[in-house]
């Protein structure tokens, strides 16, 4: 019935392809995930 869409994904879910995470008390840290090049590995 309803097909699903397969999209590629050219950003990194976590930072939003940031590359870094905003930290609440100010300053930035490296995505651990992607490491922080905004891609997905």
């Amino acid at each position: 019935m309803y097909q699903r869409k397969h999209t590629k994904r050219t950003q990194c879910p976590y930072c939003s392809g940031k590359g870094y995470y905003q930290l609440l008390l100010g300053g930035t840290e490296t995505c651990p995930a992607c490491g922080g090049s905004g891609r997905p590995q």
